[in-house]
């Protein structure tokens, strides 16, 4: 490992942020059941509130890390 060249570097970081990008959409799926779940209740407003926006921001995410990988 003493020898890493830019290639190898930048194979890694290329699998780095395809990996995360994997887990954002995986909580991207998880987001929008909870917000199924919110929008059955009046009551559970606030929260359906709340997973609306961990969604724009989890897509946010996902912009920046499709940009970064092309």
């Amino acid at each position: 490992m003493e020898d890493v060249t830019e290639q190898e570097k930048s194979k890694l970081r290329i699998k780095l942020l395809e990996f995360e990008k994997h887990g954002l959409t995986s909580y991207g799926k998880y987001l929008q059941e909870q917000l199924e779940y919110a929008s059955k209740s009046k009551i559970r407003a606030s929260y359906k509130k709340y997973i609306e926006n961990q969604i724009i921001i989890n897509n946010e995410k996902i912009q920046k890390i499709e940009k970064k990988i092309q």
